[in-house]
């Protein structure tokens, strides 16, 4: 029995069997040996693969803390930006490629905020649906804001400058033009008051048309420490038509008069400096002797 046992074992295998080795394992199915596994150069190109992952791992993970180590990456926010709550501080310079878009733009304690442009530079407010109302533009050349008013204000909140399409309001204490050339208006100016500056003459003139100054109740010329001089090219005309003209002055001068040719009847009594002032009926002026009769010809009086 026992050596039936021996024989029955060391007979030959069945359908199949599995046999392992330090070379892989073999699988015999049938009449045919089958090996299983890794082995020869297949395994020595899976050991490089899983060597060269190791190596671009640890790689990754380098660049990785050398760049968190860099940029200064905390737990408040990146370098000089510190995330808070509702927004962010950034300490030092800020470099914007392409558009900045904020609510609110404030500058640390003592501390002037500085916004530098390399060729323009611009700040525009939309509305509701997303429309450029207003906005200020600066370049190299030039500044414009583009607004249906314009409003400057003290830090009283009184009211300096206003201008819109309708009024260009001022409400400054004095308005000062202190250009060579002084202040041109292409149109009528509606004032209260126009003074010199101290030391300084007034000039009012209009270079190629009239020059008219109108008001409702009265119109009052007054220099208290000088003259006032009024020159023209051709008439110059006082009138009232509901009232007088008057002259509020010890003396009146009015030269270069036309003096009439009709004598005196006693010339010996007349003074050759004594005149006496004479109107035409047109309105002219001219001098008479004082003891003459004064009148004078039509065509003297044209």
């Amino acid at each position: 029995m026992a050596g039936g046992g021996s024989g029955g074992g060391g007979g030959p295998r069945g359908a199949g069997g599995v046999e392992r080795n330090s070379a892989g394992t073999t699988v015999q199915c049938g009449p045919h040996q089958y090996r299983l596994g890794l082995y020869g150069w297949r395994r020595r190109c899976l050991y490089a693969l899983v060597l060269l992952l190791l190596v671009m791992v640890i790689l990754n993970l380098a660049l990785t803390l050398f760049i968190l180590r860099v940029l200064d990456f905390t737990t408040e926010g990146m370098g000089g930006l510190q995330m808070v709550r509702g927004g962010m501080i950034a300490s030092g310079d800020v470099h914007v490629m392409d558009t900045l878009v904020a609510a609110r733009i404030l500058s640390r304690p003592h501390t002037p905020i500085r916004i530098l442009a390399a060729s323009n530079f611009s700040i525009s407010a939309t509305d509701a649906d997303g429309r450029v109302t207003n906005s200020i533009f600066m370049n190299s050349e030039a500044m414009e804001c583009t607004s249906d008013r314009l409003v400057i204000r003290d830090k009283d909140g009184r009211l300096l400058f206003s201008a819109s399409r309708e009024e260009v309001l001022v409400g400054a204490r004095h308005l000062t033009v202190t250009g060579e050339g002084g202040a041109v208006f292409s149109g009528s100016v509606q004032t209260a008051h126009v003074s010199a500056p101290v030391r300084e003459s007034l000039l009012l003139e209009s270079l190629t048309r009239s020059l008219e100054i109108t008001a409702p109740q009265g119109v009052a010329l007054e220099s208290r420490a000088g003259t006032i001089s009024a020159h023209c090219l051709h008439d110059f005309t006082l009138q009232s038509t509901g009232g007088v003209i008057k002259f509020d002055t010890p003396n009146i001068f009015v030269r270069g008069l036309r003096t009439s040719t009709i004598q005196t009847s006693d010339p010996t009594r007349a003074r050759p400096d004594v005149y006496q002032v004479c109107v035409c009926s047109s309105g002219r002026l001219f001098l008479a002797a004082p003891g003459g009769v004064c009148a004078a010809d039509q065509d003297f009086c044209k």
